[in-house]
Parts: structure tokens; sequence; C-alpha cells
């Protein structure tokens, strides 16, 4: 794999166009054509159908009045469209509070907690721990461990549980969310289409358990959704939980929420919704549980595809992405770039081309010809002219709808002590990377996004800052041409933006003032996937290192993990760096943050780590940078930061046997270190079949339990569990 090496084939460099090549007009318009449709194909094949990019989110909340009052606004909107935290805290690292310890004994005195973004504002993962018992998703499970103190660490519960996602705990309350796909047959009470019959569903489950007992683990409550789960938070102790449910607009089913398995059909008046058009809608369903109480409320609208969301301790952010049109797409082309430099007489033809009662491909495709035919018939200088001005045209262009292509809607939803308020909409140009991309501070949201495609040359990057009304009042647009995000970070009044091609900037950007700024940037090799704060003015990142390529490109090499000084915004500095096998290594913290276990206390970094190294005897010493390494170790790297630098403290394996582990080319998923944690002096690791304790300081062996995991084989999972069946006291 690299970076854009397809930019470097396709690209046009109009900068370098000389008139004096002998390249013929046909070659070129062929070419420039050939990217704004490979462009706009592949951004249709890639991206799910969305509204029309120039219609402005209407943010009035509306309700339906009847079941033939959604259906038709479904089939009138898809048609319209086929036509045309405010905390001031930040979190430095996994030290917190942690979930409330259990009565019945006392754990550690200090132990780390998930890795989150916001302070308060907790993250479901497959492991959690108290202090004292550690709680992690196996397979089709989730162990109860007491793991304090470590050298007296035994499984003390086991719940059968099919497909665990998540859990958070609380107090004495566990909740696990899974999802379950069935094929029921339609309830007339739901099916508000014609032509009812079987069909694929999809439900989110949240299960809650009573763990005083943390040997007899006893389900109180299970709440299901219809629809996928996106994600959830914990905020003190209300659970809110985001699911999708697919919407057939001929067919349109209802969302049914259940409690202990008593259904309930989603009242069409209930369902609420926005004016605007969409193709790809779904039932977006929020979900407060109370998890002392078990009291809940749910909301259900209706939305373009929920995605990323981001969640502050009193909003949540849902976000979709929508698309400008295939077809206004090409008009435009002709619009702005063919009927701009083409003659009258020309211009007549198009015009009467656009007037035929024939497809929009078809019409596009006449009128290159056109401009192709008008081309061949000039000569000379004047041909030379005409052919760079049109290429120019394309170029621009390209640039400029690039920006135009893609929109990302926000919603904002209040949500306090369970209850669940609607507040605005806003949109802005581009598409997000991630959670990470969004922070809310002092009432403003901030966002950061990227417009058009690396590998065609037309990317850039921005920032917009919107009020509580979620209307843009400030923005840094057109960063780093060409390259897009690879990481984003708000801190307080600071943002830090990665953005990657060939070369890694760190963008420093101020907002403390209603027009952001960028104050200062560094170049380096490589890039970051993931930025966390290190201290005020230091920040850690991890990525890949990069290295060779060609202009627009590069090879992308070994896991990086670097330090950045910001204290001088202007002038960021790379203080501390390592580099962690060749081509090929990677870990779970590159895509997941909590698979990041970090202390500053302590001066601890903790990664999961998929070790590959280049066998350089094949290259006989010369040896390529796009060379791809061999599997050669898997486990966690321990290292030491500081301000004085970075370096490895020590590895830690689950599969001790380092023969085996060379003769699997790619690692043992089963004996992946996926996790990390301490309590007190000890170091827990975490993979989906062990929890191992080592000592914190010599990272000698202290103990491990196998977690009876049964792990993948050839034909799936060699076990199929009862659905909530719990398997008690199970002793080392």
């Amino acid at each position: 794999m690299f970076h854009n090496q397809t930019s470097k084939k396709f690209d046009i460099n109009i900068k370098k166009f000389k008139m004096n090549d002998k390249i013929k007009f046909l070659s070129i318009l062929a070419i420039g054509l050939v990217i704004i449709l490979v462009t706009i194909i592949i951004i249709e094949i890639q991206q799910p159908i969305n509204p029309d990019t120039n219609t402005t989110v209407n943010t009035d909340l509306k309700k339906f009045a009847s079941a033939e009052d959604l259906i038709n606004f479904l089939k009138t909107s898809s048609q319209s469209y086929r036509q045309g935290y405010d905390s001031g805290e930040i979190a430095l690292s996994t030290v917190g509070a942690g979930a409330a310890k259990s009565a019945e004994s006392a754990g550690a005195n200090d132990y780390s907690t998930t890795n989150i973004q916001v302070a308060g504002v907790d993250e479901a993962d497959i492991v959690k721990n108290d202090g004292k018992y550690i709680y992690t998703a196996s397979g089709n499970s989730v162990v109860i461990v007491e793991a304090y103190p470590a050298e007296d660490m035994k499984i003390v519960s086991k719940i059968n549980i099919s497909g665990v996602n998540e859990i958070f705990v609380n107090k004495d309350k566990l909740v696990v969310f899974t999802n379950s796909y069935s094929y029921p047959i339609y309830k007339e009470a739901r099916c508000l289409g014609m032509g009812c019959g079987g069909y694929s569903e999809s439900r989110s489950m949240v299960y809650i358990y009573d763990i005083s007992d943390r040997e007899n683990p006893e389900l109180e409550k299970n709440i299901s959704a219809d629809g996928n789960y996106v994600d959830s938070r914990m905020i003190g102790d209300y659970v809110y939980v985001v699911s999708s449910k697919y919407i057939n607009i001929e067919q349109p089913i209802l969302p049914m929420f259940s409690v202990n398995s008593q259904e309930n059909v989603v009242a069409v008046q209930d369902i609420a919704y926005f004016d605007y058009p969409d193709y790809n809608y779904v039932f977006t369903s929020i979900v407060a549980i109370d998890t002392q109480s078990e009291k809940f409320e749910n909301k259900v609208f209706l939305t373009g595809s929920t995605q990323t969301i981001f969640v502050s301790q009193d909003n949540i952010y849902l976000t979709y992405t929508k698309n400008m049109p295939y077809i206004e797409r090409q008009s435009r082309t002709i619009e702005k770039v063919f009927m701009k430099i083409l003659p009258e007489g020309e211009k007549g033809k198009i015009e009467e081309i656009m007037n035929k009662n024939i497809s929009s491909y078809y019409k596009y495709n006449e009128a290159y010809q056109i401009v192709y035919g008008y081309s061949n018939s000039l000569s000379g200088t004047e041909k030379e002219d005409f052919d760079k001005l049109l290429m120019e045209e394309l170029q621009n262009f390209s640039l400029k709808i690039a920006k135009e292509t893609e929109k990302t809607v926000v919603h904002k939803i209040n949500i306090n002590q369970g209850k669940i308020e609607y507040k605005k909409a806003g949109e802005v140009l581009g598409h997000i990377l991630n959670q990470f991309s969004m922070d809310e501070y002092k009432g403003k949201f901030r966002i950061a996004t990227t417009t058009g495609e690396t590998w065609g040359g037309n990317s850039l990057n921005h920032l917009y800052v919107l009020d509580e009304d979620m209307k843009v009042v400030g923005s840094v647009e057109d960063l780093a041409e060409g390259e897009k995000i690879y990481s984003a970070r708000f801190m307080g009044d600071r943002a830090y933006i990665v953005t990657f091609k060939k070369i890694d900037p760190l963008f420093v950007i101020d907002l403390s003032k209603d027009k952001p700024e960028v104050l200062g940037y560094l170049k380096i090799t490589g890039y970051s996937d993931y930025l966390h704060p290190y201290d005020e003015t230091h920040i850690i990142g991890v990525g890949k290192e990069a290295q060779g390529g060609g202009e627009n490109f590069a090879w992308y090499q070994g896991i990086k993990v670097s330090l950045f000084d910001v204290s001088d915004v202007e002038n960021p500095k790379e203080v501390g760096k390592i580099i962690i096998g060749d081509r090929g290594t990677t870990s779970e913290a590159l895509s997941d943050h909590k698979a990041f276990m970090f202390d500053k206390s302590r001066n601890l970094l903790v990664l999961p780590i998929s070790e590959y190294q280049i066998n350089e005897s094949k290259y006989n010493g010369e040896v390529p940078d796009n060379a791809y390494g061999e599997f050669v170790w898997q486990g966690a790297y321990v290292l030491n930061i500081d301000l004085s630098g970075i370096s490895v403290k020590g590895k830690i394996a689950h599969d001790n046997d380092t023969e085996q582990q060379h003769q699997n080319y790619y690692g043992n998923y089963n004996t992946q270190i996926r996790r990390s944690l301490y309590m007190d002096d000890v170091l827990y690791t975490m993979s989906n079949s062990m929890i191992k304790a080592n000592n914190l300081e010599s990272l000698d062996e202290l103990n491990f339990v196998d977690l009876l995991y049964v792990g993948y084989n050839y034909y799936g999972y060699g076990v199929e569990f009862a659905q909530t069946g719990v398997v008690s006291a199970i002793v080392k």
C-alpha cells in the first residue's frame, strides 16, 4: 500500500503544460474529462447518495400527521433529490476516577480508565475496570476477573451473550451492547408500504446486569431498538445510545423498541423530521437509560445516514455527509467550462443538445464532441491557445467543484439527566475523519473537514466554528492543497491538525478570536493518525513514518511515535521520536484511541503492536522504499516518554512461542494484545484469550488468566452460546 499513487498517474499539472510538446488535443481533452468523470463515478460508488449540496438544511423540527404523510414525504423528497463540551476540561491522560467501587472490598488506590475524548463523558469499550475487577468482552461473552491483587487474579464469572460490541460499568451495573440479526415476517402494523414480505432486520441490543455480586451477575433489563448500533456515551448514571435503521422508501417500516421482550412500535406521529430532500433516509434513534433506576427515554428522528457522532457533557452532535447529484456535476461542467470558452456558434449547438429528450450521460458525451470538433477545426497557435485555456479551465473547475461536492450536516441534540431535546442543525463544506474532527468549547462547535480527493489532486482542508445556533461564525479554509486530514485534536483555544500526502504538516490554529488563524506549522516525514495531549504545550502523535515515493506520494513505513513541542506556536518542533518496525507494522491505536494507554505521571505509554521487519537478504543490500516487511512479533510495546525523549522500556506478549509467531504470516488474532491498563504498580494487558499481569517497573510477569475464549476457526465460532446465560464462579 502507498498513499496517493493514483494522483501521480492521473494528475494533470497545468503549470508544467508546455505548448511545444507534441500532444494531440484528443489525448489532452480525453484525459481531462476522464479525470472529472472518474472522480465523479468513484465518489458516487464510494459514498452514500445524499441530498443536493445546494439544499440548505431546514432546522425546523416537524412531525408526521399520519403514515400516509410519511410515505408521501419520503417519495416526494427522494424524487426531489434525484432531480436535481463546554466544561473547559481536557482529558490529558487515561487516568480518571473510574467507576465507583463496590462496597464489598477495597481495590487499587490508583488505576487507569478508558482513554476518552471529553472529560466526564465516558465511552463504551471492550474492556473496563474499577480498580479491583476487570470486565472484558471476549468472543461471545463478557468475563469478570478479580484482578487486584494480581497474585490472586481469577475469573469470578462469565456472561455468555452473542455478538458483544462494547460495555460500560457504572457502580454495580454492567451495560452490554450487541447487535442481532434476524429474518422475521413483516408485521402489518409496521408495514406502511405495499407487497410486504420477509426482510432482514438488525437490532441494537442493550443488556443491563446487576453485578453487586460479581460471582452471580443477574440480568435486570434488556432494551432493544431497530437498526444498527452507531455509538454510545455515559455521563454520570445516564447512558445514551445511538442507532440507525435504514428505510426502504417504497416499503417503510416503523421502528420498534422493546423492553424485556415487550415490543412497542413507535407511532408515526412521534417521529421528528426536517423538511429537506434526501435519498439515503434512516430512522435515527437516541435512547437515554438511567443505569440505576433503569428508566429510559427514546426519541426518533428521520435523517440522512447517521455516521460519526461527537458528545459533550451537554449535547450530542449527529453527523452525516451529503453529496452533489451526478447530474448537477455534469451540467455545471458544461455551463462553467464549455459554455465559457466556446464561441457563440458552438454554444448554440450545445444549447440544442441540452434541450434534447435524452439522458444526461448522452448529453454530456455530445457536448464533449462539440468541444473536440471545434478544437480540431483550429490550427497553429489558435488551436494551442484554445487547448491550453480548456485545460486551465478544467483544472480550475475541478478544484472548485471539489469544495462543493460534499457537505457535512450536523444535528445538535441537547441531553440532560436523561432528557433529550433537539436544538438546531448546521452544515459545513467537506467530510470529517472521525470524532476528533469535532469539539465543543464555550458554547461553540468546532469541526475540521476535507474536501476533494488527494488522488485527484483537488483536496483542501478546512476548520469551521459554529455558534450555539449552528451558524458558521468563523473559518480557516484551503489548508494543504492536495493533502487530506489524518488527525485532529482540539485543546481549549487551540486546534492541531495533521495533513499528509508526501510530508506531514502539523498545523497550530488559534481559536481564541472570532476569526480562526493558523499560527504556525511543522513539516516532517510521515504522518500522525492520532494526536493526544501530553501537557498544555506538548502533544503525542502516533502514526506511520514515510519515505521515498514520487513527487505526489510517499511510501509509509513502520509505526512512528512523536512528541511535539508547541510552546512556540509559530515554530512547533518534534522533540522526540521513535520508529517501531518496518513497512507493514501496525497498531490498533492508529484507528481506535481506546487502544492507546498513557499516563504522564508515570512517563508511561503502552501500544498494541503487530511488528513486521524487512528481510534485507532478499534485496541484495538495496532495499526499495516500498519493500514490505515480514511478520515477526505481536504484543504490546511499553514506552518511556517524557520531555527528554521516547524510549522502549520493554515488550509484553501473550504468545511467547516466538517460533510459532514467525510461522504465522499475520500473527494470531486470538492472542494479539488489544488493551492495557494499570492498577497501582501492576500493568495488565488484555487479548481475546488472556489477561496478563506484569510488574509496572520491571515488567516481570506476575500472573495471568485464561479467558476460556472460543476463537475463530475456518467456519466461524466453534460454540454458539445462549443469548444471556451466565456461568458463575469459574476459578483459575
